[in-house]
């Protein structure tokens, strides 16, 4: 079970949060718990919780912030939930995607994509857990060794992007943990357990 840390960036390069995690096979797929810990857009905790089937599309996601908290499950063609104790539903396909604030998502993204695509994403907004539909790109770059904080990695790079705003960065996926986020998020602790990728 891989574990670790990473510390979350501000435009500005300086650090707003941190973000623990452990992630592992499930019964049916994947896992990923992770607790974060920021200044924006207020002080607060946050527990992220994803789990996916075997063939990484997302099957259940649990968020919460302390002011929100959002549970939603993939059923057919929507996913179904609630948020702040109320129902909520959106659109929602097997090839769909979905993206919250963590580098959780980037990692079963990369693990489901095989080569540059633009995707359809479920995006959930920050703090506020409102999911709306939006439009990504990953474009691979495929495998290199590739420095972090913690030691060096044999990883797959992307270059991600949002279509709707343009922000953009190269991220680092080794296995199923982002070992390195340009500009958003930086690995700042990591243990590999018996299942996760290993220090080069």
């Amino acid at each position: 079970m891989p574990t670790g840390e990473y510390s979350v960036l501000a435009e500005d390069g300086s650090v707003e949060g941190t973000e623990s995690f452990r992630c592992a096979p499930g019964p049916v797929g994947w896992r990923y718990f992770g607790e974060i810990d920021t200044v924006e857009p207020v002080q607060h905790h946050e527990i992220v919780d994803v789990a996916v089937d075997a063939r990484w599309r997302p099957v259940r996601l649990r968020i919460a912030t302390g002011a929100h908290d959002l549970l939603l499950e993939a059923d057919g063609d929507r996913l179904t939930g609630f948020r702040d104790r109320e129902p909520v539903e959106t659109p929602w396909h097997p090839e769909m995607h979905l993206d919250y604030l963590s580098p959780a998502f980037n990692a079963i993204t990369c693990r489901r994509l095989t080569e540059t695509t633009d995707i359809e994403v479920v995006f959930v907004d920050p703090y506020t857990l409102e999911p709306h539909v939006v439009r990504q790109r990953y474009e691979l770059h495929g495998e290199e060794r590739v420095d972090t904080h913690v030691g060096a990695f044999t990883a797959t790079r992307w270059t991600y992007t949002a279509l709707d705003s343009g922000w953009t960065a190269d991220l680092w996926c080794a296995q199923d943990v982002v070992v390195r986020y340009e500009r958003l998020f930086r690995l700042e602790r990591y243990e590999a357990g018996a299942s996760g990728p290993r220090l080069v």
